[in-house]
């Protein structure tokens, strides 16, 4: 069953280093609820732990662990309905991860995507190398971000978003151009 594309939940994607977090906390201190990225602390967990659910060693129970957490933020970002929440990214980014890794497509997942919807408009954040960087969570180069970015552009369209790229900009113009175009 395929629910509606009509959602609270806004979801804004884009490669690693693209700002999204960044993006997402300005607009969480403006007042508005959000949705905060399952993968980075996920990533961390697991590092903390000796875990090895991590992307580059089993990318395919990663890819479970993220779906599940995605899930729960999914349902806490509804409890807020009918108020505006922004995701840092949401289920379809696993769909790309997925395919980054050349994983086989997952129907479990394919068919939670469609059970679990957001906003048919997903704002997506362009690679910004001037803004890139790595640290102990982020370790893969830019030129990994690029491609990270070409796969959540396929997988959102796949999925039925329309992606509405955000300018590169200080982060207040960014929200701005996110606001205006939801007239919040």
């Amino acid at each position: 069953m395929q629910t509606p594309i009509t959602s609270n939940l806004v979801v804004i994607t884009g490669g690693p280093g693209s700002g999204k977090s960044t993006l997402i906390e300005y607009l969480h201190a403006q007042g508005y609820d959000i949705c905060p990225d399952v993968a980075r602390p996920l990533i961390a967990e697991q590092r903390e732990r000796g875990g090895n659910a991590v992307p580059g060693e089993d990318d395919d129970a990663f890819a479970g662990l993220m779906t599940r957490r995605a899930i729960r933020a999914w349902q806490n970002g509804m409890e807020c309905h009918p108020r505006t929440v922004f995701c840092d990214g949401a289920l379809p980014d696993i769909l790309a991860h997925r395919r980054l890794a050349k994983l086989p497509d997952d129907a479990a997942l394919m068919r939670t995507i469609k059970m679990y919807r957001y906003r048919r408009c997903v704002f997506v954040l362009p690679p910004w190398s001037e803004i890139y960087h790595t640290d102990e969570i982020r370790t893969q180069d830019f030129a990994r971000s690029v491609k990270t970015y070409v796969r959540l552009c396929q997988a959102y369209i796949e999925c039925g978003h329309e992606l509405i790229e955000i300018r590169k900009g200080p982060v207040q113009q960014r929200a701005a151009q996110i606001l205006s175009r939801l007239k919040l």
